[in-house]
């Protein structure tokens, strides 16, 4: 169907009538509107056809004039409330003013409908017309903010209101709508690259990856966008930059003369002042308008969150897509796909839905093979070594998928090895101790050869949690399920809540767990939940940013960690609805849509539910019976919660022989201290100071949590003062005594 222009008639009360060819884009950034005022349509014609012609003459382009579809106007009633600025606050009126007002309207092949008002050179793109009303109303509203009341008589009804289609008698010219000056692709130069043009620096693609849909796509005309969704490393980017290679290679047949490649970050990266993103954005889409090329943006999560105000980039190019001006390609996996579905159905509707499938565990060895190859390095691996990392990466990685994560390990290995990684020939031996150095699961834990029961793991955890036997047991089992390969895969390899009175070892017991799980106590991130008791604070958990610390963050730095949540029990309801989806699947999304991936964690929570506040915090005589702890946390936790929980684990009491074996941990620790072993000094302490040490460290409502403080006082401070005083002492002895009570250090 041939396109023509599409003008707009309003008729005033003196018989004159005004004309406006109705254009795609209006706006700040665009030329004046074309528009002419006379007694007849014939007048009107006329004067646009007079100025059809100067535009042309002034080397302007009519190609946002002409359309293919069919308008209709149609009249709706709105009501607003002017408001003003009074001593710089916004009063609103208390009138409702009603009126009248007529827009033209047309479907879009893509679905959806886009509104015109010409009279005000306002458009847009909705999904339903019948919400056309109340968005006028709000475009109404916002335009008035703060503007003089009598602005309304603006839009005040003046009668008839009509579209019709008009293709001029004379001859006139399309000219393209790419500008002399704007040739060399300044902005997207500037924000991008065209991978088609420097194919020689993408990555070689490994293996034959089908991108025979994508070039059929890019063969339409104009190009169909399109994105492609799948989980992170099944090879997303790899399909776009082959498709940049077909480009290069057969630059006609595809359709496609580039493929801009930028993210949303360079876009906006400098543009400090309002409205200075918005106007690149648009120079974007004028480089880009009718050439045939493709824009590539990553993350297409990142392109319909907002970027100031409630204002998206994915709101500047939905006009253009709509009108198959330009053509896009992006990558999400499926939930941030889902979540754009739901942000932004407008725009998503418009591309075209590649999905793209993980490689086979099968697959792998022979993909990495060929990896080598390309990388020229004769690494060699034995077949059972293959098999054992898939099964390590299978079983211990489940963040990403393959072959992206088998790549990944594979690059580090090669770093790892160094100039030794030529020579070398793997046995599965040697791939466990590599993935046991990459991941700092220990390799008791991953590996076949070396047996480790429920029973020897707790033995290891008692090792450093006094009195605490039965809770050590049940703690085992997540990593006894874990090295059987027997955790579910959808949730954190476990979920645990810690349950009795306080200083009884629920945060030691956390500090053992990730040092035997992931090889280091301080492979944990620790939240105080006190801190998340009001509302809106369990946005903070989901906060990213330089310098954020939050839960995702945290995670997303360190995918393999115990999560520790302190005081679970006063966390706010919102903080118990996100938890709701950690628990259950293994994930979290945060403050930019961004998933979360929780599936390689230990989730750890404390509390105290069910402790009597009269009784001592201290002794076995005053402990609580579990099943009190248990009836405690499912009065307190709605149901949904606990049942995600995988074991509550009660805390008993400690007794005098236990407050007196956690002294001997903790002296016997001191020689290992830096400023000691360094000096070479030795430190013996005497039976009684280690009885008045484990007196002054009890205390009836904290149990042993101040003990450490009691000894850096009492045996710290006082080495460490004589050693300031003689900094030349080494290979000295400090005796710790408490003859009368009193705790004394000398040297010997």
């Amino acid at each position: 169907m041939p396109r023509s222009f599409r003008v707009y008639f309003v008729e005033h009360p003196d018989g004159k009538r005004t004309g406006y060819l109705v254009r795609r884009i209006g706006g700040f950034f665009a030329p004046p509107p074309i528009l002419a005022i006379g007694q007849t349509d014939e007048h009107v014609l006329a004067q646009l056809a007079e100025r059809i012609v100067t535009r042309q003459d002034n080397d302007e382009t009519l190609e946002p004039y002409l359309w293919e579809e069919d308008f209709q106007a149609r009249r709706v009633r709105v009501e607003v409330r002017p408001m003003t600025a009074v001593q710089k606050r916004y009063l609103v009126g208390a009138r409702t003013i009603p009126l009248r007002l007529t827009y033209a309207w047309c479907a879009l092949p893509q679905g959806g409908y886009r509104i015109m008002l010409p009279r005000y050179d306002w458009g847009m793109v909705i999904e339903s017309l019948d919400d056309a009303p109340e968005i006028l109303r709000q475009i109404l509203a916002a335009s008035l903010l703060g503007e003089n009341g009598r602005w309304i008589f603006d839009f005040r009804e003046q009668g008839d209101e009509r579209v019709i289609p008009w293709n001029p008698a004379f001859n006139f010219k399309v000219r393209s709508t790419r500008k002399p000056e704007q040739a060399t692709f300044e902005v997207l130069r500037a924000v991008g690259e065209d991978l088609a043009e420097h194919t020689k620096r993408l990555p070689p693609v490994v293996g034959r990856p089908d991108v025979t849909a994508l070039v059929a796509m890019a063969r339409r005309e104009p190009p169909s966008s399109f994105v492609l969704v799948g989980d992170h490393g099944v090879g997303k980017t790899v399909r776009v930059h082959a498709l940049a290679r077909e480009i290069a290679r057969n630059n006609g047949p595809t359709g496609a003369h580039r493929l801009w490649s930028t993210t949303v970050d360079r876009i906006v990266a400098g543009m400090a002042y309002l409205g200075e993103w918005e106007k690149r954005v648009l120079q974007l889409i004028d480089e880009l308008r009718f050439e045939g090329d493709y824009l590539y943006v990553d993350r297409l999560a990142d392109l319909v969150a907002s970027q100031t105000g409630h204002t998206s980039i994915a709101d500047l190019l939905l006009p253009a897509l709509a009108q198959g001006e330009l053509s896009l390609i992006a990558e999400c996996t499926e939930a941030e796909y889902e979540r754009c579905l739901r942000v932004a159905p407008s725009l998503v509707s418009l591309l075209q839905v590649h999905r793209v499938h993980p490689a086979s565990p099968s697959a792998v060895p022979a993909l990495l093979t060929d990896y080598l190859d390309r990388k020229s390095i004769p690494l060699t691996l034995a077949p059972q070594a293959w098999r054992r990392l898939v099964q390590h990466l299978t079983l211990f990685s489940p963040a990403g998928s393959f072959p992206g994560k088998a790549f990944t390990f594979m690059d580090w290995l090669l770093t790892d090895l160094g100039p030794l990684a030529a020579p070398r020939h793997l046995d599965p031996n040697s791939i466990t101790r590599a993935f046991s150095r990459r991941t700092g699961l220990p390799e008791e834990l991953i590996s076949d050869e070396i047996i480790a029961g429920n029973a020897a793991l707790a033995e290891r955890l008692r090792a450093r949690v006094i009195g605490q036997d039965s809770a050590c047991l049940t703690t085992a089992r997540v990593l006894a399920r874990l090295k059987a390969g027997l955790n579910d895969h959808d949730k954190p390899c476990g979920s645990l809540l810690f349950v009795g009175p306080t200083g009884v070892g629920k945060t030691e017991l956390a500090k053992q767990l990730a040092r035997l799980m992931f090889g280091d106590p301080d492979r944990m991130a620790r939240f105080d939940m006190s801190e998340y008791m009001t509302w809106g604070s369990a946005e903070r958990l989901l906060a990213t940013g330089r310098g954020t610390r939050s839960l995702v963050e945290a995670v997303r730095r360190q995918p393999l960690s115990l999560v520790l949540l302190d005081e679970i029990e006063k966390a706010h309801p919102e903080v118990f609805d996100l938890l709701l989806g950690v628990l259950g699947e293994g994930r979290l999304t945060d403050d930019r849509g961004r998933l979360v991936d929780f599936r390689m964690t230990v989730i750890v929570m404390t509390s105290n539910l069910g402790v009597r506040r009269t009784a001592s915090a201290g002794f076995a005589a005053d402990a609580e019976p579990a099943q009190a702890f248990l009836a405690a946390v499912r009065k307190h936790f709605r149901p949904e919660f606990f049942n995600r929980i995988d074991d509550v684990v009660p805390f008993r009491a400690l007794d005098p022989a236990d407050i007196a074996r956690i002294v001997d941990l903790e002296v016997d620790a001191l020689p290992n201290r830096a400023g000691l072993a360094d000096r070479h000094i030795r430190l013996t302490v005497e039976p009684d100071a280690r009885a008045r040490l484990a007196e002054l460290g009890w205390h009836p409502a904290h149990g042993a949590r101040p003990l450490k403080r009691v000894i850096e006082d009492k045996v710290v401070t006082p080495i460490a003062v004589e050693l300031a005083r003689h900094p030349e002492l080494r290979r000295v002895r400090f005796v710790v005594r408490a003859p009368h009570g009193q705790v004394e250090v000398a040297r010997a």
